[in-house]
């Protein structure tokens, strides 16, 4: 013969209010830290300059910045030479051009002389230079200053 239970107990087990298993907000958590990592990559991108606005941007100007904690200077000739300096290290000259919407330069020196591309994204009055290379090299900060200084 089945047993039977309480009255009382049948009713507050029913009618009681039930509590979170907390299984539930791991797995919310994960979801929404994944949707707001995929909007933010998604708003980075459509923040970054195009390569044409790239080119207006900074052909016949200079970026002042930082790399690595140390000053940096880089000025962009419109005939697609790039000169500038890292810190004390002396100063260096390379090629530059757009590719797509990045951008892209060769020092003779600078980084061994291998290509590095970036994408400019814009940062408050200045830009962060985004490495998109596939062995990553370190961002670039910095602001466009119109013109070229002297001795460059």
């Amino acid at each position: 013969m089945p047993r039977s239970l309480p009255f009382g107990f049948a009713f507050a087990s029913r009618f009681r209010p039930r509590r979170p298993s907390g299984r539930r907000f791991p797995a919310l958590a994960v979801a929404v830290a994944v949707l707001l990592a995929i909007f933010s990559h998604q708003s980075l991108a459509q923040q970054a300059l195009t390569g044409d606005q790239i080119h207006a941007l900074i052909t016949g100007n200079t970026l002042q910045g930082s790399f690595m904690a140390k000053p940096l200077t880089m000025v962009f000739y419109p005939d697609g030479v790039v000169r500038g300096a890292i810190g004390l290290r002396g100063s260096d000259s390379g090629d530059w051009e757009i590719e797509g919407d990045n951008y892209c330069n060769e020092w003779v020196t600078y980084f061994g002389g291998v290509r590095r591309c970036y994408r400019w994204i814009p940062q408050g009055d200045g830009y962060l230079l985004e490495n998109v290379d596939t062995f990553k090299d370190r961002n670039i900060q910095g602001r466009i200053v119109e013109g070229m200084p002297k001795g460059y």
